[in-house]
């Protein structure tokens, strides 16, 4: 079958009123209105705007599902709440647990990880933690924190083979440089966050091949001039990739421009760090045995630190075009292609062009959802 979209078409060069061609599950053609095809059926989206499936690289839960709690029946569950809110394409993301707890999660999504309509598909599990800072823990439960060891690590990637793509870590650890570049070698995306590393450390950890900083500016030292330290280094560093939390609250707007001044527009992306409070009542909960409180759009812990988002990826896109200015295709570029390139998906999934999946989501003015489509099949709209 061969179909159709019609409205302002988001692409890597650019934003032209056209129509995207899709065959089956991938898109065929991308063509000016005015060329003809004899199409079985053309969602015609007018004034709005066509972009790429978003791919969100760092999400824990949502509505009231978590990942670490429900394991794999809350990734569906997650998976099929995402296209609502145009995320396509998803990293499910554990908080620091017992080592039990993570091999059962990872077990039962192996065998039954999700990869196509009607929901978002599971591109892999990011483990954040165990391996994180005490001093830069944030929400993480102190009780599961560890240290990693050799001998331990490639017992749990052996368990993960094949679903484990990203694991956050603190570089300065005892054997975290030993472990940064066994991971690296096993094709995993290896991330510097909760950390209260230096920034010679965290450079040696870039050589062992580490690519990417956690939730810039969040969960690491504040900027001194006279101590450089792992965000000086993930501000610094032309090769190192960033992902920051775009709601406005992590960092203010005023931060925010100094990121992306230093990362955009190729070395940064946007993650929603969503928990499972969000789009959920303001109110108390419990989130893997502590007491979260949802008030005025952020999730605090009772010591008042921030417990991580209450915002997903398309709230974020549109802060930034209205903050910034920012041009479609670069938000396209930071919510879809760069998290799509970070995890090995770029010639599937992240942009509008021809020989791609047609994981694709019509948004509005105001990054509103009208439809969302993955492998060709309508899910939402």
């Amino acid at each position: 079958m061969r179909w159709g979209i019609k409205g302002h078409i988001v692409t890597p060069l650019g934003v032209t009123p056209g129509l995207v061609v899709v065959r089956e599950n991938h898109i065929e053609d991308v063509l000016p209105y005015s060329e003809n095809e004899d199409l079985e059926v053309v969602y015609d989206f007018k004034d709005n705007f066509i972009f790429p499936g978003l791919v969100d690289l760092h999400l824990h839960g949502l509505q009231g599902e978590d990942v670490t709690e429900g394991g794999v029946n809350s990734i569906q569950k997650i998976s099929t709440l995402l296209p609502s809110f145009g995320v396509t394409s998803f990293l499910p993301t554990t908080l620091t647990t017992d080592l039990t707890a993570l091999f059962k999660i990872m077990e039962e999504t192996k065998s039954r990880i999700i990869t196509s309509p009607p929901g978002a598909r599971v591109l892999g599990l990011h483990l954040e933690g165990p391996y994180l800072s005490l001093g830069r823990k944030g929400a993480h439960d102190p009780t599961y924190l560890r240290k990693p060891h050799q001998e331990e690590i490639k017992h749990l990637f052996q368990k993960g083979e094949g679903v484990i793509k990203r694991i956050t870590i603190a570089p300065e650890l005892p054997e975290a440089l030993e472990t940064i570049e066994y991971l690296a070698h096993q094709n995993i995306l290896v991330s510097l966050g909760h950390s209260e590393a230096d920034y010679e450390t965290s450079r040696k950890a870039g050589e062992k091949g580490a690519k990417m900083v956690t939730h810039l500016f969040n969960g690491m030292d504040p900027l001194h001039h006279r101590q450089p330290n792992l965000l000086a280094f993930a501000l610094g560093d032309d090769e190192i990739y960033a992902e920051i939390i775009a709601d406005k609250i992590h960092v203010k707007p005023e931060i925010m421009k100094i990121a992306l001044k230093c990362k955009a527009p190729d070395r940064l992306c946007i993650v929603s760090d969503a928990l499972k409070v969000t789009n959920l009542p303001e109110g108390i909960y419990d989130l893997s045995g502590q007491k979260v409180e949802v008030k005025g759009g952020m999730a605090y812990l009772p010591s008042g630190t921030l417990a991580g988002s209450t915002f997903l990826l398309h709230q974020m896109l549109y802060n930034l075009k209205e903050l910034f200015s920012i041009p479609l295709p670069q938000l396209a570029k930071m919510g879809s292609f760069i998290p799509a390139q970070l995890v090995g998906k770029e010639k599937e999934l992240g942009s509008i062009e021809k020989g791609k999946i047609a994981d694709i989501v019509v948004f509005d003015d105001c990054f509103q959802v009208k439809a969302t489509f993955i492998g060709g099949v309508k899910v939402r709209g």
